[in-house]
């Protein structure tokens, strides 16, 4: 079950200065502005540029301070973009980046973060920064890249991985939530992986065996999503059950979502993410969005 945010509305933009810090800051203040909420421009100093391996030596507070002008860019930005100033402030810390926005994830409502994109066909990796918030921050995070295509409403459609076992539970808690107060829909996305992996000797289903293993499929999300759905009976809830691979289904779908939630089960001490989540995270076309079921809280 989703547990709620019991602090004040606070939404963290991770900032660099980047073509993707640049997105996020975009989609940040639109969280801000529909939630009433402080918008913190956080930028952090990985502190392993003070330590050159040519033994350069850098000033830290030259460092904090250039990087002070930077963030100040996106003070002006949230406030030409009609969030009152003093809702608006920056932090700069001295530290590594993912533990950084981590660490301030305890009070807020939500993270943003950019993810690193070239041209689609080149994107072979998500950076290390933006898996290591969504696999330990203790609310919502929702990563995004230059690339990605924001809609001028804020939310319209929201997609959520869900499987049989359960997982996605608290995603789709979440984005009903969401949708409740701000309007738009859910799309259930639940998939029946099909078999990978050398030591699959059986040979591929027949198109009969797949279409029967979905029709299973559908009947078990149905009857394990309407036990959560029915407290929001004012929210369009629709299940869609495909059959192949949960990257290659969810990136297709990412097309057409204004943000698709997952659940990340990563677990300390390394809060490593899967393959799925890598994998969606890297090639997704829309925001993606991130929630830990243990540990964290809803916005």
């Amino acid at each position: 079950m989703l547990k709620p945010y019991q602090g004040p509305p606070r939404v963290l933009v991770g900032f660099d200065g980047s073509d993707d810090a640049f997105r996020a800051l975009e989609l940040g203040i639109k969280e801000a502005q529909a939630r009433e909420a402080e918008l913190v421009v956080v930028h952090a100093v990985d502190d392993t540029v003070l330590n050159s391996a040519w033994g350069v030596v850098f000033d830290p507070e030259e460092i904090k301070l250039n990087a002070a002008e930077m963030v100040a860019r996106g003070v002006e930005d949230a406030v030409a973009a009609g969030l009152p100033r003093q809702r608006v402030r920056t932090e700069v810390v001295l530290g590594n980046p993912a533990a950084a926005l981590t660490r301030m994830s305890h009070q807020a409502s939500l993270v943003v973060v950019g993810r690193r994109a070239t041209e689609p066909g080149e994107r072979l990796f998500v950076g290390s920064t933006s898996v290591g918030v969504v696999g330990a921050a203790h609310c919502p995070v929702i990563v995004v890249s230059a690339a990605d295509t924001l809609h001028d409403g804020r939310i319209g459609v929201i997609g959520v991985a869900v499987d049989t076992s359960a997982r996605g539970a608290v995603a789709l808690e979440w984005a009903l939530q969401e949708c409740t107060q701000f309007g738009g829909r859910v799309v259930v996305i639940s998939i029946f992986r099909a078999p990978q992996g050398r030591w699959f000797s059986g040979g591929q289903p027949t198109q009969e065996q797949q279409d029967a293993a979905v029709e299973v499929t559908r009947a078990r999300m149905a009857e394990m999503v309407s036990e959560i759905t029915e407290d929001y009976p004012e929210v369009e809830v629709t299940l869609e059950v495909s059959y192949g691979s949960p990257v290659d289904v969810l990136v297709s779908r990412t097309d057409e979502l204004d943000l698709l939630m997952l659940e990340v089960h990563a677990s300390f001490p390394t809060f490593s993410v899967g393959g799925l989540i890598r994998g969606v995270l890297t090639h997704g076309r829309c925001p993606i969005g991130v929630i830990r079921p243990r540990d964290s809280h809803g916005s």
